[in-house]
């Protein structure tokens, strides 16, 4: 497999080119940087509003139209004081931010958990140098030999893998995020895939290219109904321009 993987690679290199939501409850809502969101809050009990792995820092709403306290985890504690629809703008110490068009109802208080959808890129120097270190296809074949067999690229980072890139490239094909790497101009996603349809799809590495992808691999080229199988995604970062 790791053969079949490695030249599937080496195949996909060449082709290398360089709306409002609801917010759910506990379960939490995946959401980009700046996004639009909507929420039900109760105006008669405290509620709580959790950015996941980020301190709220900044909100900004109308005048009297409530109350706000920060717990000591950086989530927000706030309570309507009003039965109008106002709009909240949310901000994070990592610059994440979001608006949120909130109704107010009489009732039990809610929790909103969200989720951004990319994690905080930081400096990695060490990364970076490595990266640089040779022509860039050798990185990258290198990162996909590492990542493939299961480690850990030199100086890269394990992340939340629920807070990858925003990538579905396939109708049909379900991509469940387990693993994320992140380097300084690249970062490695793996999925686990399903085929959730009742007929064999055949894959190739050319059906997952999408803006800011460098390379991907697959364990297999054609998913069984309701198969699975893995794919490794190298996306590029936005970190000192990316590449």
């Amino acid at each position: 497999m790791k053969a079949r993987l490695l030249a599937a690679f080496v195949a996909g290199l060449c082709l290398t080119p360089a709306a409002m939501a609801d917010v759910s409850g506990p379960a939490g809502t995946v959401f980009e940087n700046d996004a639009h969101l909507k929420a039900q809050l109760s105006n008669t009990s405290p509620n709580k509003i959790v950015i996941e792995g980020e301190l709220i820092t900044r909100v900004t709403g109308p005048d009297g139209a409530f109350t706000q306290e920060n717990t000591e985890d950086g989530a927000l504690l706030i309570t309507p004081l009003t039965g109008q629809n106002f709009t909240l703008f949310l901000e994070t110490a990592n610059g994440i931010g979001a608006s949120l068009d909130v109704t107010p109802k009489p009732g039990s208080g809610h929790t909103l958990h969200l989720i951004p959808a990319s994690a905080p890129l930081k400096a990695n120097p060490d990364a970076k140098a490595w990266e640089e270190s040779q022509p860039w296809e050798k990185t990258l074949v290198s990162l996909a030999r590492t990542v493939v067999n299961g480690g850990v690229p030199d100086s890269y980072t394990e992340a939340k893998a629920a807070r990858g890139p925003a990538y579905n490239p396939m109708p049909g094909i379900l991509l469940t995020p387990e693993r994320q790497l992140v380097g300084s101009h690249l970062l490695v996603m793996r999925y686990r895939m399903k085929n959730t349809g009742y007929i064999t799809r055949p894959l190739s590495e050319k059906q997952f290219w999408q803006k800011g992808v460098r390379a991907v691999m697959l364990s297999t080229h054609n998913l069984y109904a309701s198969g699975e199988g893995y794919v490794w995604v190298i996306f590029s970062t936005a970190t000192e321009g990316g590449v």
